[in-house]
């Protein structure tokens, strides 16, 4: 069985709370390789980094960015 790669990254994010802009570090494990394919086709991990920015109970608009990948790690295959 041949899978795509699943992989560990730490990032750099960017998110606008009330005026402010906000900028974290976090980390993130995606079968995507940049930040843009991150934001454009992987929901899940889009919703996870949102959770960990604004939390649940946040009721304004969300407005977060993937501004760069420090480091990738392979930590998998996926099965499909």
């Amino acid at each position: 069985m041949r899978g795509d790669n699943i992989y560990y990254l730490e990032i750099s994010i960017s998110f606008k709370k009330g005026k402010s802009y906000i900028k974290r570090n976090t980390w993130a494990v995606s079968k995507q390789t940049t930040a843009q394919d991150i934001m454009k086709k992987d929901p899940t991990t889009m919703f996870m980094l949102n959770a960990f920015a604004y939390g649940n109970k946040y009721k304004s608009a969300k407005q977060l960015v993937i501004t760069k990948i420090i480091s990738r790690k392979i930590i998998g295959k996926s099965v499909v």
